[in-house]
């Protein structure tokens, strides 16, 4: 009785700690901080592939802060993308084309008419940017 007493114990403890491993590694995981935009690409392509929600963009001439109400999302592979909302739907869905300048590489695609810095990811967040002046940057969190 004894015997099965301590295997018990024993059983409960391995179990217990096997499960806190588990929590840990997701809990790395969300909480990612990373700065992309100074990285290979290689690098930048293995962060940012997943699905992505759009939370919220900040930019443009005032500065302002704008809260996404149609549910947008961006889904990126290491080569390709699709971008939509709830609104319009799946709105750009195509290859992604790579471009370097002298300290980054750009995300771009065919029919986007300016380029995007892949800033960082910050815990969930992963933070994109127009490669303009005043331009805006998009708070994404995966799902």
């Amino acid at each position: 009785m004894k015997t099965i007493i301590k295997i018990s114990i024993l059983f409960l403890l391995f179990s217990s700690m096997g499960a806190g491993c588990v929590k840990d590694h997701e809990s790395d995981q969300q909480n990612v901080n990373i700065m992309l935009y100074d990285k290979p690409l290689s690098v930048i392509q293995q962060y940012i592939t997943g699905n992505w929600d759009l939370h919220y963009q900040i930019g443009g001439i005032a500065g302002g802060k704008y809260v996404d109400d149609y549910n947008s999302y961006l889904n990126l592979t290491s080569n390709h993308i699709i971008m939509g909302n709830d609104l319009y739907g799946v709105v750009v869905d195509t290859a992604i084309i790579w471009k370097h300048n002298d300290y980054t590489y750009l995300l771009s695609y065919p029919s986007s008419p300016i380029s995007y810095i892949v800033v960082q990811i910050k815990k969930d967040t992963l933070v994109i940017r127009d490669d303009l002046n005043d331009g805006y940057s998009y708070y994404y969190t995966k799902h």
